[in-house]
């Protein structure tokens, strides 16, 4: 069974350098590494990587892709634009 997200809230993936929206109850998008809760969705996006190159010097001058994801159709979208893993 996928995990789903407990609550509304910005995710991070390190592995595939993703930070994704992810509405409460909508499913984790299949892929390698894992998704962690980074911040509360009332952040704005730009804050939230700024914290996140702050915290993780690594990320700093790497492209972040980022996501919404309210429904299973927008992470089929998410997953299919990232191909396989």
């Amino acid at each position: 069974m996928p995990k789903l997200a407990k609550q509304t809230a910005y995710y991070f993936n390190g592995r595939i350098t993703a930070l994704a929206l992810i509405t409460k109850g909508v499913r984790f998008p299949a892929a390698a590494g894992m998704w962690i809760r980074v911040a509360d969705p009332t952040v704005l996006p730009r804050q939230v990587e700024e914290m996140l190159v702050d915290t993780l010097p690594g990320l700093k001058g790497r492209f972040i892709t980022f996501a919404t994801l309210r429904s299973e159709s927008d992470v089929e979208q998410f997953e299919s634009s990232r191909g396989p893993g």
